[in-house]
């Protein structure tokens, strides 16, 4: 049975780029809610194996809503993807309830966090021998779609969420 996920966030296009991001890397199934309150419904009635909530949505916000679900079940990790990052916001999530916030920017650090909190193993990577990209010394990008490290070496570029 694939690993379920829950998604709650007012804007559409983060939905949709997070359903992209969980359903291409490991095959997730994905399910959607617009707010705080159909979080809280679908959860009960779904019961997934792990939650992303937004902080700031209609009818319920992420802080309430990640309340109400880790008192019914305590036992589905709850993580937050916000705009609105602050040291204040991750002690107010991790009071709710929340393991673990994320910037919507470092969006794709949400499928190791779940991989880890759900107990999964990494797919497996294919070993790459020699590296293809070509490296622009000292200039700190590679090709397009690449960041270089310090090393010289080329990984691709992370892809983020739409601000709002």
């Amino acid at each position: 049975m694939p690993v379920r996920i829950l998604i709650a966030d007012d804007n559409a296009a983060v939905r949709r780029a997070l359903r992209g991001l969980f359903e291409s890397v490991d095959h997730w199934e994905v399910i959607d809610a617009r707010d705080g309150q159909e979080a809280v419904v679908k959860s009960i009635e779904s019961r997934p194996d792990a939650i992303v909530l937004d902080l700031a949505m209609p009818q319920k916000d992420g802080l309430a809503a990640a309340k109400e679900i880790s008192a019914l079940l305590p036992d589905i990790p709850i993580l937050m993807c916000t705009m609105h990052m602050s040291t204040l916001v991750q002690a107010e999530a991790l009071k709710s309830g929340i393991r673990q916030v994320f910037s919507k920017g470092d969006s794709s650090l949400l499928v190791p966090a779940i991989r880890q909190l759900l107990g999964l193993e990494a797919p497996p990577v294919p070993q790459i021998r020699e590296s293809v990209a070509p490296v622009v010394a000292g200039s700190g990008t590679g090709s397009a779609g690449t960041a270089t490290s310090t090393e010289g070496e080329s990984t691709p570029a992370r892809p983020s969420l739409p601000e709002n």
